[in-house]
């Protein structure tokens, strides 16, 4: 069972999602689709913690297939994530930088001018 701490973590990293206009745990019209325009921040945090947790649990994370256009951007993207599932070790300084590839890599790939994915 995860701690407060914890639970407030995810719920906090759900809602900057949401902000974005990111909400995995929305009720969908099954083609992509948010059929529920306002936000249920409570319940869909809570949705989406209750499945984070069990991945994380198993120490399996569904990701699905890149597309072709995001293979480089993806890769970066994961290895550090899995950099940061393998705690403090001299990596630090490592995973903002794959991370920050992915993002340039991203954004040139599908043609948005650096900073336009953030509008």
């Amino acid at each position: 069972m995860a701690s407060g701490e914890k639970w407030q973590r995810l719920a906090e990293a759900y809602r900057a999602m949401a902000s974005l206009g990111c909400r995995p745990a929305a009720p969908s019209d099954g083609l992509g689709g948010v059929s529920v325009p306002e936000l249920e921040s409570d319940a869909e945090a809570r949705e989406y913690g209750q499945r984070f947790l069990k991945e994380e649990d198993k120490g399996v994370y569904w990701a699905g297939c890149t597309d072709f256009r995001s293979l480089r951007a993806a890769i970066w993207a994961l290895e550090a994530f899995r950099l940061m599932n393998a705690g403090s070790f001299g990596g630090e300084a490592i995973v903002p930088r794959l991370l920050r590839m992915a993002a340039e890599e991203y954004e040139r790939e599908m043609g948005l001018s650096h900073g336009e994915a953030d509008d």
